[in-house]
């Protein structure tokens, strides 16, 4: 008997996919996209089109697995009730013995973005003050960049984007990793819309756009502020900028001061004709829109870059304008009640959207909360208590983390280490604990994204595959064995219907939003938040003043400068003269793989000419590249557009007992901890060199 059930992908992606599975006598069978979603109209991308291979694949691990020995490899199967003694046993013991529960971490994040995923922090909650990563590996500066700029983070729908007859796509490549945006993109062509790409290299959406314009890594604030200088030079301000800004006149006169375009050309390697051209054809053509991606914010100055890019778009009048704007992502659709998590009353709904942990008044609970992407050292500066035992969910830190050495380091101190994945992985091989979690396909869920504005349920497709759960089963019943074991030990539930804790989610702020009566109404189908379609286009922001600020006192009592001005990325050494950048792949979302292709056999290093002559290098030779955090081995990939002082390496995945973190340290970015309580990760500030292998 055929059934078809609703779906959403879960995966940390722009598009959030609608989806329709298919099974038969209670097996998934196929999976497609859901035709009536306005936003992904029936698509799905080939990492979703895998996922019935996925779910029944041979590699996923089915029941609870005890490892004998760290890395050592040996993995026994064991029941769930001896798995729950071994999680409960160690909790107990150490807060008995350290007095609280703070040598007990969790380091989790996105591996699956739904909403009852929170379970995992509510269980936390549940067991009083405990040690929490916090933070954002991904986008940090650019939230902060734009809280400063516009008060809150916010974008319009990505339809609005059709309306534009000027589109500028900046460091962001949707043609891999946003494929529900390109056919509005190659539309707007088809009718004569400009779409310019600006990009450090030569990516697919570049192929596939009007215009490639290339930028040198970490300078396109300068850029943006090239091209405002040409704006104010040639008079083509925003004749009502004074009625809705904060600050302007000032960022004008550093503008005139301060910004010289031809060392601006000099820095971006944007020739100072180009700079002029797209300048005076940005401001003089309405609407146009600006797509600022997530890579051009992981800098040192990322921060800086984008509130440049806010900067230009207010300069030439685009902020609010239907089919304009500056969209970078939001978090207005992320209003839950925040239940699950143990989330402060007093929170507003975009900080409950962020996840960002903080103390509860009714418990007195104060977390140690240690940044994302420096976790492993400031757990090893943990003394009082000490960091004792990690559960690491929805994560990959070996596989994704800088300082690997630091992280080695911390394993070794550690008394438990609990993991809960579908899949080994290279933070698996240091665990003493496995614990096998559903998919999307095996369990209820609530899911939003942080790109378009629908809102959806996840309704299980099928039975769980072997003896998996997720991750609000396992919180249950981690929480119940601890009660068992010691009666009032953790105050979170210790059973329930994952559908009505799914229901207890949508509260009166997502009930209002979705324009919906009753919670029950969603399980009808993905329901649009009822945003304007243009972002800010009443003109009225939620900074302190209510106006866009260019100046921003909060910026400056952070210690950053009040106004957007250039800060430039790190240099690379004499030592290490090359950056890598690691751009996403289409094939995979950071060490999530989908394809069902194997895997390559070594790491392929992607070269400019003018590189590949510098090191007396051909395409197919063996390289080796190292810095002073580690070294990997590959073959040389010689490509026309790319950086001449870097080397391009993909997120693929490799047959390698070495992974591509190998090579980074943990530089931060610029900004971080208004929004999200810790910088971001500058990955792109990691630095090599290269030699050929005979």
């Amino acid at each position: 008997m055929y059934q078809t059930h609703r779906n959403i992908c879960p995966r940390n992606c722009y598009d959030t996919c609608s989806i329709l599975s298919t099974t038969r006598n209670g097996i998934l069978i196929s999976v497609e996209g859901d035709p009536l979603h306005e936003y992904t109209k029936g698509k799905l991308c080939a990492k979703a089109l895998e996922d019935v291979k996925k779910v029944y694949s041979q590699k996923r691990i089915r029941y609870p697995m005890k490892q004998r020995g760290r890395f050592s490899g040996y993995w026994e199967r064991i029941s769930w009730d001896e798995a729950l003694n071994l999680i409960a046993g160690t909790i107990l013991r150490l807060r008995e013995e350290y007095g609280n529960a703070l040598p007990l971490a969790l380091n989790k994040y996105s591996g699956n973005f739904g909403v009852l995923h929170n379970a995992m922090e509510g269980l936390f909650s549940g067991l009083g003050s405990t040690t929490r990563a916090i933070g954002s590996p991904c986008w940090s500066a650019g939230v902060d960049a734009q809280t400063y700029d516009f008060g809150t983070f916010f974008c319009s729908d990505p339809g609005d984007m059709g309306k534009s007859q000027l589109i500028w796509l900046w460091g962001v490549n949707p043609a891999w990793t946003a494929v529900h945006q390109m056919p509005l993109l190659l539309n707007a062509m088809d009718r004569g819309v400009k779409v310019v790409c600006f990009d450090t290299y030569f990516s697919a959406t570049a192929a596939r756009s009007s215009h490639f314009i290339q930028v040198r890594p970490g300078t396109d604030g300068l850029l943006a502020l090239g091209f405002s200088k040409v704006i104010v030079e040639e008079n083509l301000l925003d004749p009502d900028l004074a009625s809705y800004s904060l600050g302007h006149e000032e960022f004008i006169q550093y503008l005139r001061r301060d910004i010289d375009l031809n060392h601006c050309a000099e820095i971006t390697g944007v020739p100072v004709k180009t700079i002029r051209e797209l300048a005076v054809d940005y401001a003089k053509t309405h609407p146009a829109c600006i797509w600022a991606g997530f890579g051009l914010q992981r800098y040192t100055n990322g921060g800086q870059n984008l509130r440049a890019i806010d900067a230009l778009g207010a300069l030439a009048g685009h902020i609010g304008e239907p089919g304009g704007g500056v969209q970078y992502g939001q978090f207005k659709t992320w209003q839950f009640a925040g239940q699950l998590q143990g989330l402060h009353p007093k929170q507003t709904p975009e900080s409950k959207g962020l996840l960002k942990s903080v103390p509860q008044d009714k418990e007195n609970r104060e977390d140690r909360l240690l940044s994302i992407n420096n976790f492993a050292e400031q757990a090893l500066q943990c003394s009082d208590p000490p960091v004792k035992m990690l559960w690491i969910s929805g994560r990959n830190p070996l596989s994704q983390d800088g300082n690997l050495h630091l992280w080695k380091a911390l394993i070794q101190k550690l008394d438990y280490i609990v993991i809960s994945d579908l899949f080994h992985s290279m933070s698996s091989q240091a665990a003493d604990l496995f614990l096998p979690v559903t998919t999307h396909y095996e369990h209820w869920d609530l899911h939003a994204s942080y790109w378009h504005y629908w809102v959806g349920v996840n309704e299980p497709t099928i039975a769980p595959v072997g003896e998996s759960r997720s991750d609000l089963q396992i919180a249950w019943a981690v929480s119940h064995k601890l009660n068992q074991l010691a009666p009032g030990s953790c105050a979170f539930p210790t059973g329930g219907e994952e559908k009505e804790t799914l229901l207890k989610e949508v509260g009166p702020d997502m009930l209002e939003i979705l324009g919906l009566e009753t919670p029950e109404e969603i399980l009808n189908g993905p329901v649009r938040a009822r945003f304007p379609a243009t972002a800010w286009e009443n003109r009225r922001f939620k900074t302190p003043s209510g106006r866009f600020e260019f100046g921003s006192a909060r910026a400056e009592a952070s210690g950053l400068p009040a106004f957007p001005v250039y800060r430039p990325p790190l240099s690379p050494s004499e030592e290490f003269p090359l950056r890598l950048l690691t751009p996403h792949h289409a094939t995979t979302i950071n060490s999530q793989v989908y394809s069902s292709e194997t895997e390559k056999e070594d790491f392929i290093f992607h070269l400019s000419p003018e590189v590949a002559e510098r090191y007396a290098l051909q395409t197919g030779e063996r390289v080796l590249v190292w810095n002073k955090f580690g070294k990997l081995e590959g073959i040389v990939q010689i490509e026309n557009r790319l950086p001449r002082e870097a080397v391009i390496l993909y997120q693929e995945p490799v047959k390698s007992n070495l992974p591509l973190n190998s090579l980074m340290g943990t530089p931060n970015t610029d900004m971080g901890n208004l929004s999200l309580g810790a910088p971001g990760f500058a990955l792109n500030e990691t630095f090599i060199n290269l030699r050929k292998l005979n």
